[in-house]
Parts: C-alpha cells; sequence; structure tokens
C-alpha cells in the first residue's frame, strides 16, 4: 500500500508547470462543453412545451359570405324588400287605360220624325251637324226608324267651301270621328262604329255657298 502512494506522489513530481497548464486548460473546455450541451437540452425542452401550449394562428383569408340555409329562420334585417304590387303590375295593354266601349253620338229615346225650313226642327242635332257659323238653314229633315234616325240640312253661307269644310272637319273630329279619304268632288266624310256624316256642295243659284249636311245615326 505504501508502494503504491509513493509510485503515485512519484509520478506527479515527474509533471512539469507546461504539462499541468494543459490538464487545467483540458479540464476547463470539458467543464465548458458540459455546461453548453445541458443549457441547450434544457432551453430545446422549454421551446417544445410552449409550442404545444400556444394554439395555432390561423392564417388570414378571404372572407365568404354565406347566404341564408334553406330552414334558417329570417331575424331583424335580413327580410329582402318587396316591390310594391302597384309598381309591378301592369295590364295588357302595357300599362295604358282600357278604351271606352264604342257608342253612338246619340242616346235614346230618338226624336220623332220631321221636316222644316228657316228654322231646326225640334229633336235636330245641332251640336253634331248644325248650321257653320253665320249660314243660313234652307231646308232640315228627320227620318227615325227604330234605333236608325236620318237627319239631313242644306244651308247657305257666305263663307268660302274651304272654310265650311274646315268648320265641319275640326267639329266631327272633336267626337271622335274618322276622316274618310278626301273625295274628287271636294265631299267630306267621317264615320265611326254607330255613325256617319257626309258634307256636299251643290251649286248655288246666286251669290254664296250651298252645301247639305247628311247624317246617319244608329243607337244599337
Amino acid at each position: 500500500m505504501e508502494d503504491r502512494q509513493e509510485a503515485k506522489t512519484a509520478s506527479r513530481a515527474r509533471l512539469t508547470p507546461a504539462m499541468w497548464r494543459v490538464l487545467i486548460a483540458v479540464g476547463v473546455v470539458v467543464l465548458v462543453l458540459v455546461g453548453a450541451a445541458v443549457w441547450f437540452f434544457t432551453a430545446s425542452a422549454g421551446e417544445t412545451a410552449e409550442t404545444a401550449a400556444t394554439p395555432p394562428v390561423p392564417s388570414p383569408s378571404a372572407s365568404v359570405t354565406q347566404g341564408p340555409l334553406p330552414d334558417a329562420t329570417p331575424t331583424t334585417g335580413s327580410e329582402v324588400p318587396q316591390t310594391p304590387e302597384s309598381e309591378t303590375e301592369t295590364d295588357s295593354a302595357g300599362g295604358l287605360p282600357a278604351l271606352p266601349p264604342p257608342a253612338s253620338l246619340l242616346t235614346e229615346p230618338l226624336p220623332e220624325s220631321a221636316s222644316g225650313s228657316g228654322q231646326l226642327v225640334d229633336g235636330f242635332p245641332a251640336e253634331v251637324m248644325g248650321p257653320a257659323p253665320g249660314a243660313e238653314v234652307v231646308q232640315n229633315d228627320i227620318a227615325t226608324e227604330g234605333g236608325v234616325m236620318q237627319v239631313s240640312l242644306l244651308a247657305r253661307t257666305d263663307a268660302s267651301p274651304e272654310q265650311v269644310s274646315d268648320h265641319y272637319a275640326k267639329l266631327w273630329a272633336s267626337k271622335g270621328l274618322v276622316a274618310a279619304p278626301p273625295s274628287p268632288d271636294g265631299s267630306l266624310s267621317y264615320t265611326s262604329a254607330f255613325d256617319s256624316l257626309t258634307l256636299a256642295f251643290t251649286p248655288a243659284a246666286g251669290t254664296g255657298t250651298v252645301y247639305m249636311v247628311h247624317g246617319v245615326f244608329r243607337t244599337s
């Protein structure tokens, strides 16, 4: 036992100071490496635990708005405004008011048949075929049978035929009658579904313009 202790002492005594410095440096390096390894494993374990405890953050993406589900219950503000029916409904004529049914210019009861000169007889439809302004009544007649009445007027005026034609054309057009194609003899005709009116000129025996108005009216 004493021999072994002496041998260790002898071997230590043989180490030079340079060798001692080398041994110390090696020991320091070993300690540094061991400390670094311990720190690395400790830090890695902490980061792993922190990563596992932190929930993932979703990446930003474009938002998508979904429509209502088939069985979803509407809530306040989700209703689609309805268009008033008055703005969507139109009639078959494209929104135009319906035209009134055609009717005669005269209504029943029709006046009795009559004939006269110098003035209009009772029941004469003056608002439809009375004499033009300034004209004199020469002869007028009414012939009534059932729902049909024929009326004639013979008159004389100092106005020209053109002025007389213009008067009756405006009057009959205002009553809703439709003009027939012009006649070569200068006569004028207007008709509707129930009525017809004609203006014709006759040769004058003296001065002025002599004309005749003939009308046929049907009440049914």
